[in-house]
């Protein structure tokens, strides 16, 4: 059965391994390439003990939607090291899924790691990509179904976070 990150408060759980994906720590990018550059600071955990940890660069954007302001956080998959990780933390975990799907599930638990929050006035959007090429260089093949954008990255996941009234 196929890893299934849900939602929980600062975090997000898969029930069959056991693992939570914690909120990560977001920090300004140490050499930022643009304004915007955030670097996402993940920690997996099992059983109350750290088994595994991902970092990686992404971006934040505030954009207007039907006069709503809404913050879109987008998190790149891409570089080889990142994809090159996640593929040593599928086999130190034991996970026997194919690549592609366990990409598109962790992603989902990346991003579902922010589904919980409830202290946010604007809408928040969180959405994980990778970039083709990329998850061919390192063997993933391009999984079918998910949306792909005009700079040819592929959305793997992405959840909206609602604003909520205080």
């Amino acid at each position: 059965m196929s890893i299934d990150f849900k939602p929980r408060e600062r975090s997000a759980f898969d029930e069959i391994s056991g693992i939570s994906i914690l909120m990560p720590r977001m920090l300004p990018a140490s050499l930022p390439e643009k304004v915007g550059d955030i670097e996402f600071q993940y920690s997996f955990r099992r059983d109350g003990q750290d088994v595994g940890a991902l970092g990686f660069l992404g971006t934040e954007e505030l954009v207007e939607i039907d006069g709503r302001r809404e913050w879109v956080y987008t998190l790149d998959l891409s570089p080889d090291i990142v994809l090159e990780e996640i593929l040593r933390f599928k086999r130190a975990i034991g996970n026997a899924d194919p690549d592609a799907e366990f990409l598109q599930g962790l992603a989902q638990g990346l991003v579902n790691a922010f589904a919980g929050q409830t202290s946010n006035v604007d809408d928040l959007r969180y959405v994980a990509i990778a970039h083709a090429d990329d998850l061919a260089r390192v063997g993933i093949s391009v999984p079918d179904g998910p949306a792909r954008l005009t700079d040819g990255s592929i959305v793997l996941a992405d959840v909206l976070v609602a604003a909520h009234v205080i």
